[in-house]
């Protein structure tokens, strides 16, 4: 490709590509690639620490209504063949880190977004702080449990003091993490008032909404907006 140090393959790679390839038959490479739209660039929490020697993700599939796949998704689970190489940029997330003292954390989240979560329950467990306790939510017990050994077994070593679940799909009244977070709120009250840092992952449109929510119900409005300007109350929502 001109101007361009990868092949056309590999710069295909990075468009979008069309239900149809009728207008661009004949087309020469780099007027193929400016007919085509580039992909925008998709983010993922890391759900592991750096000593781990790997990289790990929670990647959840999307799946459209006419069945087609999300692109970034379902690249990776159904076409990214096991061993392949792939291009990553690494974006430090400031604000969503482990705090230098040693603070109980409350950590709150739904879906995918227990990958940060994850990746700050194992630097604290790995620094030798106790005092975590984690409020997930998800559809249903049965297959979307992430992590669920490593959960029990740190709750059962102490390493994770409680651990509160929500699966909203497995009765008929929906149950979500929020839910869980109100029947807890004298707990709640009490870790906070021990300098508890709350980190809240996932969902920004339900969870991340209906969390706050209690937490301004529970806490207070002023008690809420400081622990915010403490950085006490830290959010990574999507």
């Amino acid at each position: 490709v001109e101007g361009v140090e990868q092949s056309l393959e590999q710069a295909l790679a990075g468009r979008l590509l069309p239900d149809s390839f009728e207008h661009l038959v004949g087309l020469h490479p780099q007027a193929l690639l400016d007919a085509l739209i580039p992909l925008s660039v998709r983010q993922y929490s890391i759900a592991s620490l750096q000593s781990d020697g790997d990289l790990q993700l929670i990647v959840r599939q999307e799946q459209h209504a006419d069945g087609s796949l999300g692109i970034c998704s379902g690249w990776l689970t159904e076409y990214l063949p096991l061993g392949a190489a792939l291009t990553l940029r690494l974006r430090r997330n400031a604000g969503f880190h482990l705090p230098e003292d040693d603070v109980p954390l409350i950590l709150i989240g739904n879906g995918t977004g227990l990958a940060g979560l994850r990746s700050l329950l194992r630097a604290s467990i790995a620094a030798g702080r106790k005092r975590n306790w984690l409020l997930f939510g998800e559809r249903n017990f049965a297959h979307d449990y992430y992590c669920r050994a490593e959960l029990e077994q740190a709750l059962a070593r102490g390493e994770l003091q409680r651990l509160d679940l929500a699966f909203s799909r497995d009765q008929a009244e929906k149950i979500y993490v929020q839910d869980r977070l109100h029947e807890a709120a004298d707990e709640l009250r009490r870790w906070i008032d021990e300098g508890a840092a709350l980190y809240v992952c996932g969902s920004l449109q339900g969870m991340a909404g209906g969390v706050d929510r209690v937490l301004r119900e529970v806490l207070g409005e002023e008690a809420l907006q400081r622990l915010a300007d403490e950085g006490r109350y830290r959010r990574d929502v999507y």
